[in-house]
């Protein structure tokens, strides 16, 4: 009885194992526009133009061109606490790594980038890499000189969300963001915490975000910089741990935001408040999984491996065109309950 006892906790622990969710698996749902979730303030601007997110009835068109400034991957970091009180407490902390987080957002991008413009063509929406929209040296330079503001309130809260994580952290710094070759790290998320055991984040990120100065900065003046009616900034949510005696990587949630200006200007005479931004939020989706999917599995054959990889390709492909699918049939809708 006691083998068999050992055996079926055994079984069950393999089964465990077994069953971890996987970025692979995901290469056979090819329509993830309903995991996509809305993940930025909806508070749509009045007719005096104050808010957080655009009226596609004021836009009154869809945004053409609109430029893929940022493509990055942020990782919250892990830490694992031993020990107790009474003995003392140990932090062990991981994330991602800056070498590594460059080699996934390389990756990420370069295999995605056709399916995610193809994907908003089909709204009438062009996407330009910077080598398509850095057309001349004072758009390039407007681009590298780029730097998101923050409204001193949300300084505020960042660095207490900061300094709380890193008294619970044992005073560690853990996070990390890399940005794909070609793109500038145009940071935009809130800090966050991770699940050790799920090896996931929050449902979402930049709902209700008021941080009037990041929405303006990213949504007004790199625009115009720029020269395109709207930004579109892409960024990985991951997490890495070792297990299996193997720093292993999840894929906890994909993001993508379009920023662009507000189209009702000021009245004259009145002054810009808190309550009136240059730039606004046009959508914003955040694609979250309940437990982070595991991007290198433990698998020894080499050829399964190579076809895990290359299912990994085609699911990422999928939760692009998700995304994609999300924020154009959102613009799209807005624009037509408008016109009725």
């Amino acid at each position: 009885m006691k083998n068999l006892l050992c055996l079926t906790a055994g079984a069950i622990l393999l089964t465990a194992a077994c069953s971890a969710p996987k970025l692979s698996s995901y290469a056979a749902k090819t329509d993830l526009k309903g995991k996509a979730k809305y993940d930025f303030n909806q508070s749509k601007i009045r007719e005096n133009g104050k808010g957080f997110a655009v009226d596609m009835g004021a836009l009154g068109k869809m945004p053409k061109r609109i430029a893929l400034v940022s493509f990055y991957i942020d990782d919250p970091g892990i830490t694992h606490v031993s020990g107790t009180n009474a003995t003392g407490k140990s932090f062990n902390t991981s994330n991602t790594g800056s070498a590594n987080g460059k080699i996934f957002a390389n990756d990420f991008s370069s295999k995605s980038i056709e399916t995610l413009k193809a994907s908003f063509k089909t709204y009438g929406i062009d996407v330009l890499t910077p080598s398509e929209f850095l057309t001349d040296d004072d758009k390039k330079q407007a681009y590298n000189d780029f730097v998101v503001k923050h409204t001193a309130g949300n300084k505020i809260g960042e660095k207490f969300a900061k300094w709380a994580k890193k008294m619970g952290n044992s005073g560690t710094t853990i996070e990390m963001d890399e940005a794909a070759d070609g793109y500038k790290l145009v940071k935009i998320n809130k800090t966050e915490m991770s699940d050790a055991k799920k090896k996931s984040v929050g449902l979402q990120n930049l709902n209700g975000s008021i941080d009037g100065q990041m929405i303006e900065s990213v949504g007004y003046d790199l625009c115009k910089s720029l020269e395109v009616d709207a930004v579109m900034i892409i960024f990985n949510t991951q997490l890495a741990d070792t297990k299996w005696s193997k720093t292993r990587f999840w894929l906890s949630a994909v993001n993508m935001h379009i920023l662009g200006p507000n189209p009702t200007p000021l009245k004259e005479g009145k002054k810009d408040n808190n309550f009136y931004s240059k730039g606004l939020f046009y959508c914003g989706v955040r694609m979250p999984f309940k437990k982070g999917l595991a991007i290198n599995p433990k698998i020894k054959d080499e050829a399964k491996k190579a076809e895990n990889d290359k299912l990994n390709d085609v699911a990422y492909k999928n939760m692009i065109a998700g995304c994609a699918n999300k924020i154009g049939g959102y613009l799209q809708k807005e624009l037509d309950k408008s016109k009725k």
